[in-house]
Order: C-alpha cells, then sequence, then structure tokens
C-alpha cells in the first residue's frame, strides 16, 4: 500500500513512481487553487488514478474522469477508486477514442505518459474550451534535449539543442508544439508554470479562445541561435531562422527551434501554489527556486564559462551577488545548480567571473 496525500494506493501491475510526488503535489495544489466545485477534470493517463483520486480527495471539484488503454492499469484504477471510495467516472479507452466520441468538454486535462505528449494534444483539443487548463508531462528527455535530434524534429517539428541549455530548450519545444496545435483550433496559450525535475518535463497551460489569442502565442515561438566556441546566445522571434555569426567571436552558430521564447512562469500562479504547499507541507524549495527565478530565455551556465575561459572555478552566487552589484537583474535557475539567469551580456557575466 502507497499512501500519498489523502490517496491510498494499491500498485497492482500498473506503473508508480514515488519519486514523482513532488510533480503531483504541484498538480493537486494547482487544481486546487483554480477549481470550483463544478470543475470538470480528466485523467487521460490514469495509470494507478493516484492522480484522478487526489484531485477528488483534495480539490473542490467532484467530477473526476479517469482513462486507460492498458488492461492491468484500468483493473488498478478500479481497484483504487472504489478503495478509496471516489465516485469517479473510469473508462478502458484510448484518449482518441474518448476524445472522439465524448460530449461536452472539460476544465482540467492532466496527460502524463509513458513517453512524450506527441501523439495526445490533437487530440485533447477535440475536449477544451476557453479557459482550459492543461497539465502535461513529457518524459521523452533524450528527444526533447537533443540526444536524439531526428526523433524531436520527427515528432516536435524542432532542431533541439544538445548542451548545457537542452533542459530548458526541451521544454520549450516542447510548449512550442502545444501552441501550434492549440493555434488550429483557434486557441492561444497562457504559461503558467513549467517544471524540469528529473527526466520529467511538465507544464501547466491555459488555453484562451480566439485569433488573436493564437497569433499572439505564435509570436512568442522562434529560434535560439549558440555558439560553442564561446558560449554567446542571441534569441529571434519569427517564423523562418535566419543564419548568424557570433557577435563575440565571429564563429558559427548553430541555431535550435522552433521553441517557445514567452515566459515560462506566472509568478502571481506560481505564489498561490507555494502558499497552498506551505500551508499543507510546509515548505517546498522547489517551487521557491521558481519563484525567485528570473524569466528571461536562457541562463549560464558557470561551470562551463570558467572552462572556456580557462579560469578558476566560483560559485554561481557569487556571480549572482556581482552582478546585482552591477545594477543587473540576476538569480539561480531551475534548470541547472551551477547555472545564473541575468539581462547582463556575456561579457559583464565574464567580468563577474574573473
Amino acid at each position: 500500500m502507497y499512501v500519498e496525500g489523502k490517496a491510498k494506493i494499491r500498485k497492482g501491475k500498473a506503473f508508480l513512481n514515488p519519486r514523482a510526488k513532488f510533480l503531483r503535489d504541484v498538480s493537486v495544489a494547482f487544481v486546487a487553487c483554480n477549481a470550483s466545485r463544478g470543475s470538470r477534470i480528466l485523467d487521460a493517463t490514469a495509470g494507478t488514478g493516484i492522480r484522478g483520486i487526489r484531485y477528488y480527495l483534495e480539490t473542490k471539484s467532484k467530477k473526476v474522469t479517469m482513462l486507460d488503454m492498458n488492461r492491468s492499469a484500468f483493473r488498478s484504477v478500479v481497484d483504487n477508486v472504489l478503495a478509496n471510495k471516489v465516485k469517479a467516472d473510469v473508462a478502458f479507452t484510448s484518449i482518441q477514442e474518448f476524445t472522439n466520441t465524448t460530449k461536452g468538454n472539460f476544465d482540467f486535462i492532466d496527460v502524463d505518459p509513458f513517453g512524450g505528449i506527441g501523439p495526445y494534444v490533437y487530440d485533447i483539443m477535440k475536449v477544451v474550451r476557453d479557459g482550459t487548463f492543461l497539465m502535461l508531462t513529457s518524459t521523452d528527455g533524450a528527444v526533447l534535449c537533443g540526444a536524439h535530434p531526428s526523433a524531436c524534429m520527427k515528432i516536435y517539428g524542432s532542431v533541439p539543442m544538445h548542451n548545457e541549455l537542452c533542459q530548458e530548450a526541451g521544454i520549450r519545444i516542447m510548449i512550442n508544439f502545444v501552441a501550434g496545435i492549440a493555434a488550429q483550433f483557434n486557441f492561444g496559450v497562457e504559461v503558467l508554470l513549467s517544471i524540469w525535475d528529473a527526466h520529467y518535463l511538465r507544464v501547466f497551460l491555459r488555453l484562451r479562445h480566439g485569433s488573436n489569442a493564437a497569433l499572439s502565442s505564435l509570436k512568442k515561438t522562434g529560434y535560439l541561435h549558440y555558439c560553442r566556441k564561446c558560449g554567446f546566445r542571441s534569441w529571434e522571434t519569427g517564423f523562418v531562422a535566419k543564419e548568424y555569426k557570433c557577435s563575440e567571436c565571429g564563429s558559427g552558430m548553430e541555431t535550435a527551434g522552433k521553441l517557445w521564447l514567452g515566459n515560462m512562469y506566472d509568478k502571481e500562479e506560481v505564489k498561490r501554489l507555494l502558499s497552498y504547499l506551505k500551508e499543507k507541507q510546509g515548505s517546498s524549495k522547489e517551487l521557491e527556486l521558481i519563484n525567485d527565478e528570473y524569466d528571461v530565455p536562457f541562463f549560464y551556465s558557470i561551470p562551463v564559462m570558467t572552462k572556456r575561459m580557462r579560469s578558476m572555478s566560483v560559485s554561481p552566487y557569487k556571480v549572482v551577488e556581482r552582478l546585482r552589484e552591477k545594477g543587473y537583474q540576476a538569480t539561480k535557475t531551475q534548470f541547472d545548480p551551477s547555472g545564473v539567469k541575468t539581462n547582463a551580456d556575456i561579457g559583464k557575466i565574464k567580468e563577474c567571473i574573473t
């Protein structure tokens, strides 16, 4: 028996990762902070049913639907729903079949599959409305983060980045993918929270209906240009990538994209979630780091920079302190314990390293 939150789960033959508790805690907080009693929740990849059961037991909503097309997982969901005395709809079906046959739409849709979200986003768009919240997880980090670039191009339509920036670039590729499909249904996306946790890439989005919203989202996508020789990077919005020479050293630059270049967090939403988790659990160091993070595209890995500069190692905390003393915005980042996000250019960062 595995106990998490108010749920008591018999694992059976379905997969349940205790390591993902943090992401489930944040997801429950997200639904609890945004749901009403009449909110409809779809847990489209239920597994053991732990997420859907926790949504029912720990939030206001009592309208939860859980799906799974794996027979062992479906049996596990049914057993756990009954054991926890949850009155939820449980269906042995695929996301595609369900969204093609169901009536109405959902206020929250959670997709946490084994692998990536690629096969599912188009279909879940059939059961959304203006204001629907999407909670999406990809575990295909090797694809999104550039270990298998051809697979990323095939599935997500983007060229990935395989360097110290790959995790953040991977989540930005993921958001770009969702924004592109949402636009086909005349929806734009608002990014409320993005989390990199081990091999999980998790995003929390809100859909806004209308052509202006869709176009506004697409205008926040573009390309990252990166110099492997000196570490300089730049980014540009737009539908077509330009060719650039590095303005620091004149070398050719690698290009990744398309990817999302808008915000990765809504600070007010993060503060609400942090307040909720502090009340329930006492603290959340991971969300505190995100709450403090300067929300600008891409960070600088201090060890990577010191190696290129052939300089002595320096604490990223010291670099942050020195940048702030010079009047720049600077924080740590969730994507790399040795990374720094700042509005200073690379020259100023190098001054703060030496």
